[in-house]
């Protein structure tokens, strides 16, 4: 076993679409820091020539020159980046199908299906290997742009649109922000179960870069939305989201801030089990062609 997963690692870190896909995530994390600073920059020179300029200025918020490294830790890889990393996935999870691996290795493990562990502890390397990524870009951007790190995680106050003032932040420890990145990180490896089912067992790739753009986006969430509306009225329920349950949806939430981490950590562990057990069978059932 150990052997097949060190060849899947291999197979990973040499592909090209690894590659490609790891540079473009921290490159686009690298750019963050730069890239908001120049925008706000923008912005107040776009408001000292307005007309109201002086209580404009007033009303914006001044540049922070902190950073919350907790935030980032606990924080998903990003819109634009999640789907990227899912993608990489697709690849790595389809490229033994697509080129025949299966029938050189198929001897060597007791059942087939010893292949989708493989595959699944490899893909577990692959998100610690772009959180890394990820945190590594940010902070070297943040660092280019003046701003002083702090190791505490912020969430800021709900939006009164009343009033249009915020309420009172909360501020956790790293510790805290830690144990989030752990039960997103579970919520990640959900998805990609989901991903592991589709191109691995069921064989289709197709489905599976539909499904790592629908989820990585958040494309999801209207389809979510009509089926908890049929759920609700078909059973009679007054009060039910099936966003507050769905993988995807859970890892785009602060978790600590909306305050269903224990739900979040049932699911994530629900799903994994759940499409791992029903991609193993599937895949020992399935002819190799």
């Amino acid at each position: 076993m150990g052997s097949i997963i060190r060849m899947d690692i291999y197979r990973l870190v040499t592909s090209v679409s690894f590659k490609v896909c790891l540079g473009i995530v921290f490159f686009m994390n690298l750019l963050e820091g730069p890239v908001s600073k120049l925008i706000f920059n923008l912005g107040k020179m776009l408001v000292k020539d307005s007309d109201d300029s002086e209580e404009a200025l007033e009303a914006m918020e001044a540049w922070a020159g902190s950073y919350h490294v907790g935030n980032l830790v606990a924080g998903q890889l990003g819109m634009v980046c999640t789907v990227v990393f899912l993608l990489c996935v697709v690849y790595f999870c389809f490229a033994d199908i697509q080129h025949g691996y299966i029938k050189n290795i198929a001897g060597q493990l007791p059942s087939r299906g010893h292949t989708i562990v493989s595959k699944f502890v490899v893909i577990q390397f692959t998100i610690l290997v772009f959180y890394v990524a990820t945190v590594i870009g940010n902070v070297v951007g943040q660092l280019l742009v003046g701003r002083k790190l702090k190791f505490d995680m912020y969430f800021s106050g709900e939006l009164d649109l009343m009033t249009m003032t915020e309420g009172v932040g909360k501020t956790f420890s790293m510790g805290q922000a830690l144990c989030e990145f752990a039960i997103k990180f579970l919520l990640l490896s959900g998805m990609c179960s989901l991903i592991l089912l589709l191109t691995t067992g069921i064989g289709s790739n197709v489905a599976g870069t539909i499904v790592a753009v629908l989820c990585g986006a958040g494309f999801t969430g209207l389809a979510y939305s009509g089926i908890s509306a049929g759920i609700r009225k078909l059973f009679h329920l007054k009060k039910f989201s099936l966003t507050d349950y769905m993988p995807d949806s859970l890892y785009r939430t602060d978790l600590y801030n909306e305050d269903c981490v224990v739900r979040a950590l049932i699911m994530a562990i629900l799903t994994i089990v759940i499409l791992m057990a029903l991609t193993t069978r599937l895949y020992n059932k399935k002819d190799i062609e």
